[in-house]
């Protein structure tokens, strides 16, 4: 648990760090770090179970652990999104709404009809849930498949 909130706070030191130098990660481009520290995270966080003989830890455990430990760190990012966007970069969702409404003027479609459904949608805690929830099905994922090749794989070379 202690290493997913280490990676939770590199990760927003990060975020914070970038906001800072003007940089706008949009959409999936911060994707690629969560990835990897979710890689990271269930891989390691399961190395106690791993030093155990064979008849301990086995498959079901070390998919809870890595899970458990990714969702400790989805929550935190979670949480952290959600302060992020209300408090910190608070005009990132105006401009992304003025841009796109922008586009859809120019596509024909009115203004009226355009810009109160994007403000419904992008708000900083609709924009935390489905980071949450994208969070914890990738980590559901990520969990199983390094569960099965750390139960398969990794076992056979420690015996």
């Amino acid at each position: 648990m202690a290493l997913a909130l280490v990676t939770a706070f590199a990760v927003m030191a990060l975020r914070i760090g970038l906001h800072l130098a003007g940089v706008r990660p949009e959409g999936m481009d911060f994707m690629l770090v969560h990835f990897l520290a979710l890689v990271t995270i269930i891989f390691f966080s399961r190395v106690r179970i791993l030093r155990r003989p064979a008849a301990g830890g086995g498959f079901p455990e070390l998919l809870k652990e890595g899970f458990r430990t990714a969702a400790a760190y989805a929550l935190a990012l979670g949480i952290f999104t959600w302060v992020f966007y209300l408090w910190i970069d608070v005009d990132h969702f105006r401009l992304r709404v003025d841009e796109m409404v922008l586009r859809g003027m120019m596509e024909g479609q009115p203004e009226e009809i355009i810009r109160p459904r994007l403000e419904q949608f992008f708000t900083p805690f609709n924009y935390a849930t489905i980071t949450l929830f994208s969070l914890l099905v990738v980590s559901g994922f990520l969990s199983l498949f390094i569960a099965a090749i750390q139960h398969k794989l990794l076992r056979r070379f420690r015996q």
